[in-house]
């Protein structure tokens, strides 16, 4: 092999890994949030990914709306969806013991539902779904053409996780939410409204999964089964990298998006999916409570 076809891999897998990596830690980060505030294991996270893939899509084919308002449009839309579930299936379990195990349940019947939506409909107009770039154009990085709408899908995922980051880490929400993270009895007596948290973590978890979800099927085409692939991704991310902790979630992120890039390079993208299933399993072993563990 010649050095030019290896730093064309070498470049191919690095950008792969990147762009990948990114939409995966922005999504564990949402589902890594509402677990940690509300103790709630989002099962349906894949779907909601699906859902924004396919509303962002639906308003680009249909209103002939361009890709930055369908965008921002699917952004707008995760918040009443957050509040409708919220309101009407979430807060009902706030003081139920081991509610999470029932939020398990009832996420999965969440999924269920989603999925046979899906099916029945958009299933049954297409079978891949693609939506058009934000930005045309190829921008060449030594040998290797990058599209420069990954470019930008991997500008924006990053901006995103920094403003998460930044308002976790300044904003007086976002100490109130760290204070619930590590001890909400705590936290309610010295002033937090913890019923609030949790409201505003689940919509903040929901908008994350939006976000990536936007973001991929900018980046990718994409099928129903997507769905199915994130919560398994997005799980195996929160577990690995400590639930509630979303340095973890990130840090995994980014190792599993590079995982799968290198391994989809010289095998297949299914033996890249068992790949980090594997690694999680083995890190598991060595530390049972994750890597960054609250």
């Amino acid at each position: 092999m010649t050095t030019s076809a290896i730093l064309l891999i070498a470049i191919s897998v690095i950008t792969t890994g990147l762009v990948l990596g990114v939409i995966f830690s922005l999504v564990a980060a949402g589902v890594t949030i509402v677990y940690g505030s509300i103790w709630l294991p989002n099962a349906s996270n894949g779907q909601f990914f699906l859902t924004a893939a396919l509303i962002c899509w639906s308003f680009v084919t249909w209103l002939a709306v361009p890709i930055w308002v369908a965008a921002l449009l699917t952004l707008a839309v995760s918040l009443p969806i957050s509040y409708l579930l919220e309101a009407t299936l979430i807060r009902r379990f706030y003081d139920v013991p081991d509610r999470n195990i029932a939020y398990f349940v009832l996420t999965l019947g969440v999924t269920q539902i989603l999925s046979g939506i899906f099916s029945v409909t958009y299933g049954r107009w297409s079978d891949q779904f693609n939506l058009p770039p934000m930005i045309a154009g190829v921008t060449f990085i030594g040998p290797f053409p990058m599209t420069n709408n990954r470019i930008f899908v991997l500008g924006a995922a990053s901006v995103l996780l920094a403003l998460l980051f930044a308002m976790l880490r300044f904003h007086p929400y976002g100490r109130a939410l760290r204070a619930v993270f590590q001890n909400r009895e705590a936290a309610a007596l010295r002033g937090v409204n913890v019923r609030a948290i949790y409201r505003l973590s689940f919509a903040l978890g929901m908008l994350s999964i939006f976000a990536g979800g936007i973001l991929y099927g900018m980046a990718y085409s994409f099928d129903l089964t997507v769905a199915w692939t994130m919560a398994v991704t997005a799980f195996a991310i929160m577990i690995v990298g400590g639930p509630g902790s979303v340095l973890g979630a990130v840090v995994v992120g980014m190792v599993f998006g590079f995982t799968q890039a290198g391994v989809s390079t010289f095998t297949s993208p299914t033996l890249a999916t068992f790949s980090y299933l594997a690694a999680m399993l083995i890190i598991l072993l060595l530390k049972p409570s994750g890597l960054f563990s609250r």
